[in-house]
C-alpha cells in the first residue's frame, strides 16, 4: 500500500494562490488536515461553523473506540488568512457522561454558536440524548450543558438551517432499536432569543430506515431533506412545503448509500442543491459530490473527492458541507479511517468546471 501524501503549502504561497485566482476567477480547490493531540484518539462525527471574522471553528469527537468514557469533544480554529489550524482544545470533556459523540455546530442571529452534540447516559448510542453548550465570544469559552432532546436514542448530526428571525430548524434522529423499527428522523423547529430556547416543536418522518438527515432550504420555499439509509440502498428525500412543520413521505433517490451520512446545501450561483455522500452501496469509499438542479428529484454524480481503490475498506466518512461569506464551499470529513479529519475548499468557478466534466475514479483531487 503507497503511503498517504500530504499537502505540504507553507501560509505565502496559499494566500498568494488564493487571492490571485479569486481576482481571475479561476477554480480553486485547495486541502489541509486537522486531528486530535496525540494519544486523543480518533477524531469523528465533526461539524464547521463560520466565526464572525471569516475564520472556521471545526469540532469533533475523539475516542479509540465509540461510546467509551475517555471520549472527548475538541475544537479548532480555522485562519482565513494563513490556511492554518491553531492547537485542537478540549471543549467538552470526558466525564460529561458516560460518554459524548457526534457534534453539530450552529451560529444564531445574536452571534451566539450552539454545539449540539450526543450525550450518552447508559450503554451505547441508544442510551444518547441531545444536549449543547453555547459561546458568546466566538469560541473562545463556553457555558454549561443543557438538555435538547431527554430521550434515549435521540442524536444530532447535521447543521441546522435558518428559517426565520430567531428561528431555526434542526436535523435530528432516533438510534434506539433498528430490528423493532425504533430508529428515523425528525427535526426540531425552535424559536430563541439571547440564547434561550422560547418554543420547540417535533416533525417526525415516515419509516425507520431514513437517519441522520440533511436540510436544505429551496428557492420555492420548500425545504428539501436527504437521509442516510439504514437499509443500505439509496439516500432518501422528503419535502416541507409549510416551513419543517410536517415532512412528506420519503422517497428514494437513485443514488446508493452505504448505511453512511451525507450533508447538503444549496448553491444559489448554479441554482443547485449540492451534496456529498459515498458512491457506493458497499462501504464508505469514494467519497462523492454529487448536484441537483431540480431541487432533489434527481441528481448526478460530477466529483470523487476522497477515493483509494487500493484498499476499498479505507473509509471516508461523516462529512459535512458549509457555505461560507466569501462565497467558499468548505467540506470536512473522517479521513483514512479516522486517522485524521480532512478539510477541503473551492470555489464556485471549481464546482461549475466539475459540473461540466465530472472528475470521477482516481484523480488528484481524490487521493488521500
Amino acid at each position: 500500500m503507497r503511503y498517504f501524501s500530504k499537502l505540504f503549502l507553507c501560509p505565502v504561497t496559499i494566500a498568494l494562490l488564493f487571492f490571485t485566482n479569486v481576482a481571475h476567477g479561476a477554480p480553486i480547490y485547495l486541502a489541509d488536515n486537522v486531528s486530535s493531540p496525540k494519544g486523543g484518539g480518533k477524531p469523528h462525527g465533526s461539524s464547521i461553523v463560520e466565526l464572525e471574522n471569516g475564520d472556521l471553528l471545526a469540532t469533533w469527537f475523539s475516542t479509540e473506540d465509540e461510546t467509551s468514557r475517555d471520549t472527548n469533544i475538541y475544537g479548532a480554529n480555522w485562519n482565513r488568512e494563513t490556511g492554518k489550524w491553531s492547537v485542537p482544545r478540549v471543549i467538552v470533556g470526558a466525564g460529561y457522561a458516560k460518554s459524548i459523540g457526534n457534534t453539530t455546530l450552529f451560529r444564531d442571529d445574536d452571534g451566539i454558536i450552539w454545539l449540539f452534540f450526543a450525550a450518552v447516559q447508559i450503554g451505547g448510542w441508544s442510551g444518547a440524548m441531545v444536549d449543547y453548550v453555547q459561546s458568546h465570544d466566538g469560541g473562545k469559552t463556553w457555558g454549561d450543558g443543557k438538555r435538547f432532546v431527554g430521550w434515549p436514542g435521540n442524536l444530532p448530526r447535521n447543521i441546522p438551517i435558518k428559517i426565520g428571525d430567531h428561528e431555526a430548524l434542526v436535523p435530528l434522529f432516533i438510534d434506539f432499536w433498528y430490528e423493532v423499527g425504533l430508529t428515523g428522523s425528525y427535526t426540531a423547529k425552535i424559536k430563541y432569543k439571547d440564547g434561550e430556547v422560547l418554543s420547540k416543536e417535533y416533525a417526525s418522518l415516515e419509516g425507520a430506515d431514513p437517519i441522520q438527515p440533511t436540510i436544505v432550504k429551496l428557492p420555492n420555499g420548500k425545504i428539501l431533506l436527504l437521509a442516510r439509509d439504514k437499509g443500505k440502498k439509496f439516500i432518501h428525500k422528503a419535502y416541507s412545503d409549510d416551513n419543517g412543520d410536517s415532512w412528506s413521505k420519503p422517497e428514494h433517490t437513485r443514488l446508493p448509500n452505504p448505511d453512511a451520512a451525507i450533508s447538503a446545501i444549496f448553491v444559489e450561483e448554479v441554482n443547485s442543491v449540492l451534496l456529498v455522500y459515498n458512491h457506493s452501496n458497499e462501504g464508505r469509499n469514494p467519497l462523492s459530490l454529487a448536484v441537483s438542479g431540480d431541487g432533489g428529484k434527481s441528481f448526478r454524480r460530477v466529483a470523487d473527492i476522497a477515493y483509494y481503490p487500493e484498499d476499498i475498506k479505507i473509509t471516508f466518512s461523516y462529512p459535512t458541507l458549509l457555505r461560507t461569506s466569501d462565497g467558499m464551499i468548505h467540506a470536512i470529513w473522517s479521513h483514512s479511517g479516522r486517522a485524521t479529519l480532512k478539510h477541503v475548499r473551492f470555489n464556485v468557478d471549481w464546482l461549475k468546471q466539475v459540473m461540466d466534466k465530472p472528475v470521477l475514479g482516481e484523480t488528484e483531487v481524490s487521493r488521500p
